[in-house]
């Protein structure tokens, strides 16, 4: 059993618009998204729309059980490239013609947005009427008010394109981010769930989610959103007290989840924590950068109830490098070993994968973790979370290749090494991932008929776009998408990642001209 607070209840007569949000993820996804929780808030503050929840699997929403076919708007929130198989697969039982062709002004427009949407939409291109890309408060309203000028937005459909970050193929966009976080929007109004079912928990249970920064200029070479959402925007401190305090208030929960690109290079970190621990707060974070986590910042979190730690070395150091990560081995296990003496549990990311690794190298990882596990003392608290990179848009890795066969077989002779219980399906996601993150529209009928694709025929697909991206001539899908990030500044950077060579921080360095900031 669910139990829901702080939901909207609007009377669906007396409002102009309808609005669906359709999350096409597994409900204890949707609602960790802070995204998705931010555009329930913010339209359900105008008057003129009720915005309700659809969630995966679902078809009709949470708020009154509506089918999608009676919504004016249906929007859904793409956060990771596998929900365009879901987000297809809802748009059919809700019986709405697939492709937007055949839609008519009976028929609700359908948007997308999101991460996905806004890195590359291509390969759903013919299911989806228009896509926002960037920031959600940026473009919402003006969407909305041209929405309600016009009787047929089918009909009228490039009337929108005059809202700077809407994207029609065919097109050009520039992506659409708030300069200042004192422009965005914060929902203290969150949605509290409450059951003992673990598959309906949210990833941070009994926490709010409170948000600290937007983007990371680290410049990670296999890292979408931090090349998309450049440069790094800070929420003050005294902001964000303020907030915390709110949101408790409102949602009776203690302990704030700490959300943001990088959250441990937030300029305050230590500060924002003790004062959050002396106001008698619970904090959680995600993944921290090993090289802004400080002995004090791990005393702070470990009182204020924090149990495990999660860090992300990826690689041996030559490979880090190559990603541009300028960690060294003895940063990492000082971290680790100072973390075991406060018996904190620790989870490490690792990455298989990446250019020119080799087997000595993988030898090499293995190697390093066994030094690290040496140093626990009376008991084992290092777990590893082991995946295939994959090559993203607007990152550096853009133009690499994904070798399925090779990603198989070190998986499987170095994941159970890695102290990782290999999963069968593992390299085989990875590989659909690949595809639907770097196919373009040619994808949209293997969409269109997925749930009868064999994964050989995922195969023979992921063998093509390998081959395309060889040829002098490939072109890149998402041209027409100007993320803020110049495709030269990529290029030099993919130089870079055979030679192991880093391009130093921007915020303690000179800026590296990579386009973000203009």
């Amino acid at each position: 059993m669910i139990q829901e607070y702080n939901t909207v209840q609007k009377n669906p007569k007396k409002v102009e618009l309808r609005f669906a949000s359709c999350y096409p993820n597994i409900y204890k996804s949707a609602m960790s998204s802070l995204g998705y929780q931010i555009i329930y808030d913010y339209l359900n503050t105008r008057e003129d729309i009720y915005c309700e929840r659809v969630i995966y699997p679902q078809t009709k929403s949470i708020e009154t059980r509506s089918s999608l076919r009676v919504f004016d708007i249906v929007g859904f929130s793409l956060q990771y490239e596998e929900d365009y198989l879901k987000m297809v697969d809802m748009l059919k039982r809700s019986n709405i013609p697939l492709k937007k062709e055949d839609r008519t002004k009976e028929d609700p427009l359908i948007i997308a947005g999101g991460p996905c949407a806004t890195s590359n939409p291509l390969p759903i291109s013919e299911f989806i009427d228009l896509f926002m890309i960037g920031e959600a408060e940026c473009i919402l309203d003006d969407f909305i008010d041209v929405f309600k000028d016009t009787n047929n937005p089918q009909a009228d459909i490039y009337d929108f394109l005059e809202i700077p970050g809407i994207y029609i193929p065919g097109h050009k966009v520039k992506i659409q981010k708030i300069k200042s976080m004192d422009k965005a929007y914060r929902p203290i109004y969150q949605i509290v769930t409450k059951t003992d079912n673990p598959k309906y928990q949210p990833a941070f249970k009994d926490s709010f989610l409170l948000e600290v920064s937007r983007g990371c200029s680290r410049g990670c070479r296999f890292c979408m959103a931090g090349c998309m959402y450049r440069p790094r925007r800070e929420t003050k401190l005294k902001d964000l007290i303020e907030i915390a305090h709110q949101t408790r208030q409102v949602t009776g929960k203690n302990k704030v989840a700490l959300i943001g690109g990088a959250v441990s290079d937030y300029s305050q970190i230590e500060d924002l924590c003790q004062q959050l621990y002396e106001d008698n707060f619970k904090i959680a974070t995600p993944s921290l950068r090993i090289e802004t986590v400080t002995p004090e910042l791990i005393d702070i979190l470990k009182t204020s109830g924090l149990k495990t730690i999660t860090l992300a070395p990826e690689s041996i150091q030559k490979l880090r490098y190559s990603m541009n990560k300028p960690i060294t081995d003895s940063d990492i296990i000082n971290t680790i070993d100072y973390a075991m003496q406060l018996k904190l549990k620790i989870k490490l990311y690792l990455l298989i994968g990446i250019p020119n690794e080799t087997k000595e190298d993988l030898l090499e990882l293995v190697n390093f973790l066994r030094e690290i596990m040496g140093h626990s003392i009376g008991y084992n608290p290092i777990k590893t979370s082991v995946n295939p990179l994959i090559p993203k848009p607007h990152t550096p890795l853009q133009w690499t290749n994904f070798d399925y066969l090779d990603l198989s077989d070190k998986m499987q002779k170095y994941g159970p090494r890695l102290k990782y219980k290999t999963k069968n399906n593992n390299v085989k996601k990875a590989l659909i991932q690949y595809i639907l993150s770097n196919g373009g529209t040619n994808l949209n009928k293997i969409m269109a008929m997925a749930d009868k694709i064999h994964f050989k025929d995922w195969y023979k697909i992921g063998q093509k776009l390998n081959k395309e991206k060889l040829k002098p001539s490939y072109e890149l899908p998402w041209k027409e998408i100007d993320v803020g990030i110049k495709t030269s500044y990529l290029k030099k950077e993919s130089e870079k990642i055979l030679k192991n060579e880093i391009t130093p921080w921007c915020e303690t360095n000179n800026c590296t001209n990579c386009g973000s900031c203009k």
